[in-house]
């Protein structure tokens, strides 16, 4: 299965917000669109770097109520790992699970056409395994 395969099923958008954008504002964007990331664009529309639940989280604990003052620029993970459509399911599981992280935003040709959660690749591994079982359930039936 290829990220592209799982962006067919749970949509090829995404949720972006500008760096430029107070903590606040952008805490929001993740709550109204029921996210726990969202890919962080600058000027000129590129990625600048993702905001994640973890990344506010951890700048709150450190700095308090006044994370929500600061622009996101200031809290976001910098220098984020991306991959392209046609990247495995496995491939991704495997650099997401050595790095650490759990949101991999998918891009073709330099722009930005998805994110794909850890949750996502999960849920497809595992709705092929039933497929899988199945399958072989009815061929010893039949």
């Amino acid at each position: 299965m290829k990220l592209a395969d799982i962006l067919d099923q749970k949509g090829w958008g995404s949720v972006t917000t500008d760096e430029s954008v107070s903590v606040d504002v952008a805490v929001k964007i993740m709550c109204d669109n029921h996210v726990g990331a969202a890919v962080v664009l600058s000027a000129d529309s590129k990625i600048a770097g993702i905001v994640t639940e973890r990344d506010i989280l951890r700048q709150f604990a450190a700095r308090g109520a006044a994370l929500g003052e600061l622009e996101v620029r200031n809290v976001m993970s910098r220098n984020i790992d991306t991959a392209d459509p046609a990247t495995s399911a496995d491939e991704a599981l495997e650099r997401m699970t050595a790095g650490r992280f759990r949101h991999l935003p998918v891009v073709r040709d330099g722009s930005l056409v998805g994110v794909v959660s850890i949750g996502d690749l999960v849920k497809s591994m595992l709705h092929e395994k039933e497929r899988e079982a199945e399958s072989l359930r009815e061929y010893i039936t039949h």
